[in-house]
């Protein structure tokens, strides 16, 4: 009897530890985070669930963008979980009148949208409801396409922002925020009809050069004319870039001008005058990195992408997230951008 209990004990022992060290080896199975993850899920994304805009001035300032971006990264990455809880983030906070306000302050939402947060998020709603077979992520992003779509564009076209109350309306279109991989979605999704999507595109597509390369601000809608602005702020030339190449566009002209910049200073600025091409800043921008890397994706060249991707993570604390090494200072938007590019360049290279 006494043998059977011990050998009965041994069993179980044997059991206890075989189960232990199974659970060791799934909790090692988890991808780990990145430490720019890691540094947002425990330094920006508050106990609501909202990401901080920085961790001083702004840390009670909210924006669509950041909700967006980090809906991105997170269907890039394939982490549902976090996913749903920041879509019930933008459900909570950010939707007024199926509107998605652009900011909040504390609990105070701003009166506008932004198209360009709006497009992005439409587009992860709906890539993430057929990825995941979810309904209800795909009925969100019809409810506030289709909201945008009735009120949210003038002649035919989008426009940067509409007043959630009032619905009056910007009159211009600027050339960053056209979204093409948004508009096909939504066309897919039967929110945009083919012509609708091709009169966004042509915007896109007829834009006017400057000599150097680069390209105009903004479409004024009343007037049909492209405005170029004096200070060339870079996160929204390479978005231009970016979605250009997306489309096929043709982007040589801009890309030698960028290369170029790089070529000359050993670095990208974040802002350059438009007539003598000189940084009108001194600092680099990992934000600035990330789209350059981004771009360079989608034109194929990844040891470009890779090499922007150096550049970017040159700027980070190798433990943390993007942080000025000494004002401490950092920016949501240079942090969940960089994650996105980091991820997108690793994807790229892994389905090779």
């Amino acid at each position: 009897m006494k043998k059977n209990v011990r050998w009965l004990l041994l069993i179980v022992s044997v059991v206890l530890i075989s189960i232990g060290c199974t659970g060791k080896e799934v909790a090692l199975q988890k991808e780990p985070l990145s430490p720019t993850e890691q540094f947002v899920i425990q330094n920006l994304l508050n106990d609501e669930g909202l990401i901080s805009t920085d961790l001083t001035s702004q840390k009670d300032l909210f924006l669509s963008e950041s909700v967006g971006l980090w809906l991105a990264y997170l269907l890039e990455k394939g982490d549902r979980a976090r996913f749903d809880a920041q879509v019930n983030v933008l459900k909570s906070y950010f939707l007024k009148s199926d509107f998605i306000v652009w900011r909040l302050e504390g609990t105070k939402k701003a009166t506008v949208n932004a198209l360009i947060d709006d497009l992005r998020i439409i587009r992860v709603l709906l890539e993430a409801g057929e990825k995941w077979h979810e309904s209800t992520y795909v009925q969100l992003g019809k409810k506030i396409g289709e909201n945008l779509i009735l009120h949210g564009m003038n002649e035919g076209l989008f426009v940067d922002y509409v007043d959630v109350s009032s619905h009056a309306q910007a009159n211009t279109l600027t050339m960053s925020y056209l979204m093409p991989s948004a508009f096909y979605t939504m066309e897919k999704h039967g929110l945009l009809s083919q012509q609708q999507v091709q009169d966004q595109l042509a915007i896109l597509q007829n834009a006017p050069l400057a000599e150097e390369g680069f390209y105009p601000k903004y479409y004024d809608i009343p007037s049909k004319s492209y405005r170029f602005d004096e200070e060339l702020h870079m996160i929204d030339q390479l978005y231009v870039a970016y979605h250009m190449a997306s489309i096929d566009g043709d982007t040589e002209p801009f890309k030698r001008w960028l290369l170029n910049l790089l070529k000359r200073d050993g670095k990208l600025y974040g802002r350059y005058n438009a007539q003598t091409n000189q940084p009108t800043v001194s600092y680099e921008s990992p934000a600035v990195y990330a789209m350059a890397a981004r771009y360079m994706l989608v034109l194929e060249e990844q040891q470009k992408a890779q090499m922007f991707i150096e550049k970017m993570l040159s700027l980070k604390d190798p433990t943390t997230g993007y942080v000025e090494k000494n004002t401490q200072s950092t920016h949501s938007f240079d942090n969940l951008l960089p994650l996105l590019a980091e991820r997108e360049v690793e994807n790229a290279i892994n389905n090779e």
